[in-house]
Protein backbone atom coordinates (compact mmCIF):
# COMPACT_ATOMS: atom_id res chain seq x y z
CA UNK A 1 0.00 0.00 0.00
CA UNK A 2 1.68 3.47 -1.01
CA UNK A 3 0.12 6.89 0.06
CA UNK A 4 1.10 9.64 -2.03
CA UNK A 5 0.90 13.06 -0.06
CA UNK A 6 0.65 15.92 -2.30
CA UNK A 7 0.96 19.67 -1.86
CA UNK A 8 -1.55 21.87 -3.23
CA UNK A 9 0.52 23.54 -5.84
CA UNK A 10 0.96 19.76 -7.71
CA UNK A 11 -3.00 19.48 -6.28
CA UNK A 12 -4.10 22.45 -8.25
CA UNK A 13 -2.08 21.86 -11.38
CA UNK A 14 -3.61 18.14 -11.40
CA UNK A 15 -7.21 20.36 -11.02
CA UNK A 16 -6.27 22.41 -13.70
CA UNK A 17 -4.40 20.21 -16.74
CA UNK A 18 -6.24 17.09 -15.99
CA UNK A 19 -9.40 17.93 -14.74
CA UNK A 20 -8.78 15.95 -11.92
CA UNK A 21 -12.14 14.60 -9.81
CA UNK A 22 -9.82 12.78 -7.30
CA UNK A 23 -7.00 16.25 -6.34
CA UNK A 24 -10.68 18.17 -6.10
CA UNK A 25 -12.39 16.34 -3.53
CA UNK A 26 -9.29 15.74 -1.75
CA UNK A 27 -8.73 19.73 -1.95
CA UNK A 28 -11.87 20.34 -0.77
CA UNK A 29 -11.82 17.73 2.20
CA UNK A 30 -8.50 19.44 3.12
CA UNK A 31 -10.09 22.96 3.24
CA UNK A 32 -13.41 22.04 5.27
CA UNK A 33 -12.46 22.61 8.32
CA UNK A 34 -10.37 26.14 7.92
CA UNK A 35 -13.93 26.89 5.88
CA UNK A 36 -15.31 26.26 9.30
CA UNK A 37 -13.33 27.42 11.65
CA UNK A 38 -13.16 31.07 9.31
CA UNK A 39 -17.19 30.99 9.84
CA UNK A 40 -16.69 30.45 13.65
CA UNK A 41 -14.37 33.49 14.33
CA UNK A 42 -17.08 35.79 12.68
CA UNK A 43 -19.34 35.55 15.42
CA UNK A 44 -22.37 35.23 13.32
CA UNK A 45 -25.49 33.41 14.22
CA UNK A 46 -25.61 30.05 14.36
CA UNK A 47 -28.49 29.85 11.82
CA UNK A 48 -26.25 31.43 9.20
CA UNK A 49 -23.18 28.92 9.51
CA UNK A 50 -24.96 26.71 6.76
CA UNK A 51 -24.91 29.62 4.59
CA UNK A 52 -21.47 31.03 4.72
CA UNK A 53 -20.10 27.36 4.48
CA UNK A 54 -21.70 27.23 1.42
CA UNK A 55 -19.94 30.54 0.25
CA UNK A 56 -16.79 29.40 1.80
CA UNK A 57 -16.73 26.16 -1.03
CA UNK A 58 -17.85 28.40 -3.59
CA UNK A 59 -15.01 30.84 -2.85
CA UNK A 60 -12.65 27.82 -2.72
CA UNK A 61 -14.01 26.92 -6.51
CA UNK A 62 -13.52 30.06 -7.38
CA UNK A 63 -9.98 29.99 -5.50
CA UNK A 64 -8.95 27.07 -7.44
CA UNK A 65 -9.65 28.25 -10.96
CA UNK A 66 -8.10 31.40 -10.76
CA UNK A 67 -4.88 30.35 -8.26
CA UNK A 68 -1.41 31.58 -9.84
CA UNK A 69 1.72 30.39 -8.53
CA UNK A 70 4.00 32.63 -10.25
CA UNK A 71 2.27 35.44 -7.83
CA UNK A 72 5.02 33.95 -4.93
CA UNK A 73 1.58 33.16 -2.77
CA UNK A 74 1.01 30.27 -1.53
CA UNK A 75 -2.44 28.53 -2.32
CA UNK A 76 -3.50 29.07 1.45
CA UNK A 77 -2.51 32.49 2.02
CA UNK A 78 -4.49 33.07 -1.36
CA UNK A 79 -7.50 31.25 0.06
CA UNK A 80 -7.90 32.76 3.42
CA UNK A 81 -7.75 36.37 1.32
CA UNK A 82 -10.35 35.43 -1.01
CA UNK A 83 -12.34 33.75 1.87
CA UNK A 84 -12.11 36.45 4.22
CA UNK A 85 -12.82 39.41 1.89
CA UNK A 86 -16.01 37.77 0.68
CA UNK A 87 -17.21 36.65 4.42
CA UNK A 88 -16.99 40.45 5.61
CA UNK A 89 -18.79 41.64 2.48
CA UNK A 90 -21.56 38.76 3.61
CA UNK A 91 -21.66 39.70 7.25
CA UNK A 92 -22.25 43.95 6.29
CA UNK A 93 -25.12 42.70 4.33
CA UNK A 94 -26.65 41.14 7.70
CA UNK A 95 -29.09 43.05 9.45
CA UNK A 96 -27.96 43.74 13.08
CA UNK A 97 -31.32 43.11 14.35
CA UNK A 98 -34.33 40.96 14.02
CA UNK A 99 -37.70 42.05 13.32
CA UNK A 100 -40.74 39.74 13.24
CA UNK A 101 -43.07 40.05 10.51
CA UNK A 102 -45.97 39.53 12.96
CA UNK A 103 -45.14 40.61 16.68
CA UNK A 104 -46.14 37.48 18.61
CA UNK A 105 -43.61 38.35 21.76
CA UNK A 106 -45.82 37.00 24.21
CA UNK A 107 -47.44 33.59 23.06
CA UNK A 108 -49.56 32.12 25.45
CA UNK A 109 -48.59 34.81 28.09
CA UNK A 110 -51.05 35.78 30.64
CA UNK A 111 -51.30 39.77 30.85
CA UNK A 112 -51.46 42.09 33.53
CA UNK A 113 -53.22 45.38 32.78
CA UNK A 114 -51.45 48.47 33.83
CA UNK A 115 -50.40 51.94 32.23
CA UNK A 116 -47.99 51.75 29.92
CA UNK A 117 -45.21 54.53 30.04
CA UNK A 118 -44.40 55.89 26.20
CA UNK A 119 -41.13 57.77 25.56
CA UNK A 120 -41.68 60.67 24.11
CA UNK A 121 -42.11 60.18 20.12
CA UNK A 122 -40.40 62.58 18.04
CA UNK A 123 -42.43 62.36 15.06
CA UNK A 124 -45.93 61.42 13.70
CA UNK A 125 -44.48 57.66 12.02
CA UNK A 126 -43.20 56.56 15.37
CA UNK A 127 -46.64 57.30 17.03
CA UNK A 128 -48.34 55.49 13.94
CA UNK A 129 -46.24 52.87 14.19
CA UNK A 130 -45.92 51.89 17.90
CA UNK A 131 -49.60 52.18 17.54
CA UNK A 132 -50.55 50.17 14.71
CA UNK A 133 -47.20 47.31 15.24
CA UNK A 134 -47.09 47.46 19.37
CA UNK A 135 -50.57 48.08 20.50
CA UNK A 136 -52.69 46.92 17.53
CA UNK A 137 -50.18 44.35 16.72
CA UNK A 138 -50.40 44.31 13.16
CA UNK A 139 -47.95 43.06 10.07
CA UNK A 140 -45.82 45.60 8.88
CA UNK A 141 -46.73 44.69 5.41
CA UNK A 142 -50.47 45.76 6.74
CA UNK A 143 -48.87 49.54 8.38
CA UNK A 144 -46.96 50.22 5.33
CA UNK A 145 -50.30 49.40 3.23
CA UNK A 146 -52.45 51.81 5.75
CA UNK A 147 -50.29 54.30 6.02
CA UNK A 148 -48.00 54.51 2.51
CA UNK A 149 -44.65 54.02 4.71
CA UNK A 150 -41.81 51.86 2.88
CA UNK A 151 -40.87 48.22 4.68
CA UNK A 152 -37.36 49.91 5.31
CA UNK A 153 -38.88 53.11 6.86
CA UNK A 154 -40.88 51.20 9.54
CA UNK A 155 -38.05 48.49 10.13
CA UNK A 156 -35.84 51.65 11.01
CA UNK A 157 -39.00 53.21 13.06
CA UNK A 158 -39.24 49.91 14.99
CA UNK A 159 -35.85 50.13 15.73
CA UNK A 160 -35.79 53.57 17.50
CA UNK A 161 -38.72 52.72 19.56
CA UNK A 162 -37.23 49.86 20.61
CA UNK A 163 -34.11 51.76 21.30
CA UNK A 164 -35.96 54.42 23.42
CA UNK A 165 -37.65 51.80 25.76
CA UNK A 166 -34.13 50.32 26.49
CA UNK A 167 -33.12 53.81 27.52
CA UNK A 168 -36.09 53.88 29.41
CA UNK A 169 -35.91 51.09 31.43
Amino acid sequence: MMIFVMNDYELIYLIHSEHDDIALEYIYKKYKRFIWKQVHLLNISKREHDDFHQEGLCMLQKAILTFDSHRNKTFTRYFELILKRHFYQLKKKIPDYDIFEKPDFCHGAVYIEESIDTPNFTSQLEKNVFNAYFLEERPIKQISKDFGYGHKMIYNTIFRIREKYKIML
